[in-house]
């Protein structure tokens, strides 16, 4: 999952802030039971977004099979701002009882598609709801369905099953949303309280949604369709040719002309997100630390952003995101490319020849021609790699069970804390190493004692500074002991149809405003 953060609560414990393709045929399903969009946009041609997944995915059956991202058919209790801050949203306040005890106050003006006043038993339903998705759920959140507990009708208690002062921020996420109970019908599709309520949901395909009249916030007045349209190179040609209104992510090769055409806008925006190659810590030759800093020196990351990653994202130089607000791009070590002293680097090292087993994420987009390239600047200093494209699906299963060398793969935060993306990657129990730590004692990305002391210092503090200070002494020395070879700090980008307007990009692309979003015309 998968991971900005949150230094979320106050002295007092308590945070209160001002609320300020083509399209293919399928099942075809109507939500017949919400209430009627406004009248504007009926009669109208919906707005349509071309989406890079299909937001009707089977992996969104717990959300009715319309995918939580993007749409905003449902919301979470809180809202990661634009500067990664936990917000309040379906929650207008939140207090930390004790060490692990958080209660919430629920908006009192808050009704679900269907016409009915949320609640907080509908909080503890959605909570025990997203338990269903999978063991990961429990820690991700620090928590167990059984500590969810509704005090009256508008507050909900949370008890973390350790000191978890990310808490709040982490639950700023879409996945995290409020459900009516009527939700677990999968014909109905979800019932949410967002702006946007389901219209109908063609599977495969698109999800069509129409605004929502009783909404409590800020309104949506158009009507928006969400398509699939997976191929790169089809989104663009769909927006040139003005099939689609909205598209995610072009091809990185069409961006620039796409800045030339007077038909069309283009936006980017960094992203909490990094592409980096972790490296096994515990199989050798990249056991040897020596190593790991030879291939650090082989790479040029600007080089590579400049070439195969066609200018779009920034060079990076560690794990973590500057967009995450304790990221310590400036504090690192930098290995700017050196081949000299990479290859007496390896020839300090345990390397004798042989080949390191290289897994390349087929989801990575142009994974595989990035990793060709950094496996040609390896084999410059004499480092050879055997290149494996491992199916997505099967990528997280090959690599955690110790089978190759160096990976290649993206991580970033899709909430307002982004304490679980230090967690999984380099905590000897996240997710990445907790198999091999379990069973061996070893792992995979987890440098040790060290490291894992400092990230459990800064999710278990309330106090700011030494969550800070904890994370950025953690990512020093993740780089010092070169765990792994950043490449970019990744950025994503929307392009539009040039009569598109009011588009208000965030940091995390699943969570784009679309309140004010009008076409003038298509």
């Amino acid at each position: 999952m998968t991971g900005s953060d949150e230094r979320w609560v106050d002295e007092a414990h308590s945070r209160r802030a001002v609320l300020a393709g083509t399209i293919g045929a399928g099942l075809t399903i109507g939500a017949g039971c919400l209430t009627s969009s406004t009248d504007s946009s009926e009669n109208a041609t919906p707005i349509s977004i071309a989406l890079e997944a299909d937001p009707t995915a089977d992996s969104w059956d717990t959300y009715g099979y319309v995918t939580p991202y993007f749409t905003s058919v449902v919301e979470p209790l809180v809202w990661a701002s634009e500067s990664m801050e936990p917000n309040p949203w379906l929650a207008t306040d939140w207090e930390a009882i004790d060490e692990t005890t958080w209660e919430f106050t629920l908006r009192e003006d808050v009704r679900f598609h269907n016409g009915e006043t949320m609640t907080a038993e509908d909080v503890v339903w959605s909570f025990e709801r997203l338990f269903e998705r999978g063991d990961f759920v429990y820690g991700w959140l620090h928590l167990t369905p059984e500590n969810v507990v509704a005090v009256d009708d508008h507050t909900v208690e949370f008890e973390t099953t350790d000191p978890f002062a990310a808490f709040p921020g982490t639950i700023a996420h879409n996945m995290v949303c409020v459900q009516h109970p009527e939700s677990t019908d999968d014909e109905l599709g979800t019932i949410g309280t967002g702006p946007l309520q389901v219209d109908s949901v063609d599977r495969g395909t698109a999800v069509e949604t129409t605004p929502f009249d009783d909404y409590w916030g800020d309104p949506i007045e158009e009507s928006l369709t969400f398509e699939v349209v997976d191929d790169p190179m089809t989104r663009a040609l769909s927006l040139e040719s003005s099939d689609v209104d909205v598209i995610f992510n072009p091809p990185r090769g069409e961006i620039e002309s796409m800045r030339d055409d007077s038909d069309l806008t283009v936006l980017s925006q960094q992203s909490p997100r990094t592409l980096f190659v972790p490296c096994n810590l515990y199989r050798a030759p990249t056991d040897d630390r020596t190593l790991r800093r030879a291939l650090n020196y082989a790479v040029s990351q600007s080089e590579l952003v400049d070439t195969v990653l066609e200018g779009v994202d920034g060079p990076a130089r560690g794990p973590i995101s500057p967009a995450v607000g304790w990221g310590a791009h400036d504090e690192l070590p930098s290995y700017d490319r050196d081949r000299d002293r990479a290859r007496q680097l390896v020839d300090d090292s345990a390397y004798d020849g042989e080949e390191l087993l290289f897994a390349v994420d087929s989801d990575i987009v142009n994974g595989e021609l990035i990793a060709e390239s950094v496996a040609g600047a390896f084999s410059t200093i004499g480092v050879e790699t055997e290149l494996r494209v491992i199916d997505g699906a099967s990528y997280g299963d090959f690599v955690q069970e110790g089978n190759a060398h160096l990976g290649l793969r993206t991580s970033g935060s899709n909430s307002a804390a982004a304490d679980y993306i230090m967690f999984e990657n380099f905590h000897s129990e996240g997710i990445r190493n907790v198999q091999l730590y379990d069973a061996e004692g070893t792992g995979l990305y987890n440098p040790g004692e060290t490291v894992d002391e400092l990230i459990e210092t800064a999710y278990q503090s309330r106090d700011e500074t030494v969550t800070d200070e904890a994370y950025r002494a953690a990512q020093v020395h993740i780089m010092d002991e070169a765990v792994c070879i950043p490449i970019s700090y990744l950025s994503y980008t929307v392009a539009t149809r040039a009569g598109v307007d009011g588009i208000d990009l965030h940091p995390i692309d699943k969570m784009v405003d679309w309140s004010d979003i009008t076409r003038g015309g298509r």
